[in-house]
């Protein structure tokens, strides 16, 4: 099954909406809020739910979403759709225990 990430979809407009529910300029609008309440909470907390007591973390290359574009998007079509983790997860190119990882952090 294929993967659908935001670069694969930002420059098409009827698609981004379909994913999204919101045009592009919104998302736009969003990304900082989200990216700073993201930010702050893995200041405090591991992805695996466990309090954070040392080291903050990286986002590194091999992160499946390194950016603040690809959580949110990865976020948002859930929330349209709220799908099945198994299927959300494979839909954006990672297993169901990485995606219900995913969803609650984000």
């Amino acid at each position: 099954m294929g993967s659908i990430r935001f670069t694969d979809v930002q420059a098409r407009p009827t698609a981004f909406l379909d994913c999204t529910r919101l045009p592009l300029d919104e998302f736009q609008q969003l990304l900082p809020p989200v990216d700073a309440a993201y930010q702050a909470h893995l200041a405090v907390w591991r992805l695996e739910g466990q309090p954070r007591t040392a080291r903050r973390c990286p986002v590194d290359q091999h992160c499946p979403l390194p950016t603040p574009a690809e959580r949110l998007f990865f976020l948002l079509p859930y929330l349209k759709t709220s799908a099945l983790q198994v299927v959300h997860g494979r839909l954006c190119g990672m297993g169901q225990r990485n995606a219900n990882q995913w969803l609650h952090v984000l």
